[in-house]
């Protein structure tokens, strides 16, 4: 091979390592805007993006790198923005909107980024995972205590709905645990991400609210989805952040092991009881946060079990987004009742998922790919269920999501 085939390889790669994550993240944010919100919704770019940073830089501790990179990243799902998006589409409360935005975007990657570089920590423990996680709760509960709950610093609406933010709490729990770590001697990695992430989350959540808010204030003839294009900014930006950061990642001088996971049904049977607890508990547990206080649960039973981490991570997600289309198709065609039906296919459906899944040969790329194509096959289910008809499969938004998932799938084979 020739000088000159060799240095384009080179740059091709380079480019890959560099647009895979940003594009699959702003994808993935898409997609969780339209199949499914809340932190669960969240685990969609998380991930995602999280996946395909093992893929580009070949690393091991696959499973593990997606369950923390879907469960750090779902954490920020937590945070209420929907009040103070409406700040920024109004020219007199534009900037306050424009402040909020950025900031909880900078905690959301920030915290993600964080999370998502523990499980690249080397001689990582279950004893950190377990204390980083105690380390978490309790800041969060004094940030939310001490800012958020009296409503010090507001990002929504006092006067109408106002809603309970938790912004602080989270901001509070990623240095904690950045301090944490640092104290323990493995605080490198995770703050190269957390830095990295909260540059890219405030730019991207900062610049798409305003590009959303300056167009509904100066173009409010123009139909189009604005919102849709502040979740694809904040998604891009949160990816080439993360990419960035992973390129100064340490080589790795050793692979972990593969480890013998027990039997096919076994592994379905557990992915059954891990997401029925999941949603079991953020069904049932009153605390503001609770979905962080989960995640921290589930950072140990992914590092303790690499085919939990591959359901925490996988199965889960889907499990989510099947579950919001089961109630979409129950408010489109049951008048909002619950259609045991419609909720039945979802469940079936993410555990034949779940059991293919586990029969395959598992890599970074098997996974990125079976969660790709099942995210965005569902969000054209979806839109194939609007009242417009089947038509909205080609909509401007779905076409959107073929494209960037045809471009993902291409930049996957590439070496």
């Amino acid at each position: 091979m020739s000088y000159a085939v060799e240095m384009q390889d080179v740059e091709r790669s380079r480019w890959r390592e560099i647009l895979l994550p940003s594009v699959a993240m702003m994808l993935g944010w898409g997609l969780r805007g339209f199949i499914g919100g809340g932190p669960f919704g969240a685990m969609i770019p998380g991930a995602m993006v999280a996946l395909c940073l093992c893929l580009v830089h070949q690393r091991s501790g696959v499973a593990r790198t997606a369950a923390f990179g879907a469960l750090g990243v779902g954490i920020g799902g937590e945070m209420t923005y929907g009040q103070t998006v409406g700040f920024i589409v109004r020219p007199e409360t534009f900037f306050w909107g424009l402040t909020g935005l950025t900031l909880k975007g900078a905690v959301w990657g920030a915290l993600g980024g964080a999370i998502l570089a523990l499980s690249f920590v080397p001689r990582l423990t279950l004893t950190l995972v377990a204390s980083s996680g105690m380390v978490m709760a309790v800041a969060c509960y004094a940030g939310w205590k001490w800012i958020n709950e009296p409503k010090l610093i507001y990002f929504s609406n006092r006067f109408d709905h106002p809603r309970t933010e938790i912004w602080a709490g989270f901001l509070l729990a990623s240095v904690a645990l950045l301090v944490w770590l640092r104290w323990q001697g493995a605080g490198q990695i995770p703050l190269q991400f957390a830095l990295s992430g909260a540059v890219g989350g405030g730019i991207g959540f900062g610049a798409g609210g305003a590009i959303q808010g300056l167009g509904r204030i100066f173009l409010p003839s123009v139909q189009t989805d604005w919102w849709k294009y502040m979740e694809f900014t904040f998604g891009f930006c949160f990816g080439l952040a993360l990419a960035f950061a992973a390129r100064r990642l340490p080589l790795e001088t050793a692979s972990e092991p593969e480890q013998p996971g027990p039997s096919c049904l076994l592994q379905v049977l557990g992915a059954a009881a891990l997401t029925a607890f999941a949603f079991w508990w953020e069904a049932t547990v009153a605390v503001r946060f609770s979905y962080l206080l989960l995640a921290c649960l589930l950072l140990c039973v992914a590092y303790w079990s690499r085919w939990a981490a591959w359901h925490i991570a996988i199965t889960v997600t889907v499990t989510a987004f099947a579950l919001d289309s089961a109630k979409y198709f129950s408010v489109r065609f049951g008048g909002g009742q619950p259609s045991i039906t419609a909720y039945g296919v979802a469940v079936a459906g993410s555990f034949i998922f779940a059991a293919l899944f586990t029969r395959g040969t598992k890599s970074a790329q098997m996974a990125f790919l079976w969660l790709l194509w099942s995210a965005v096959g569902v969000a054209s289910l979806k839109h194939a269920m609007h009242p417009k008809g089947v038509s909205e499969v080609f909509s401007q938004v779905n076409v959107l999501f073929l494209l960037m998932a045809v471009a993902c799938t291409a930049m996957t084979r590439l070496r």
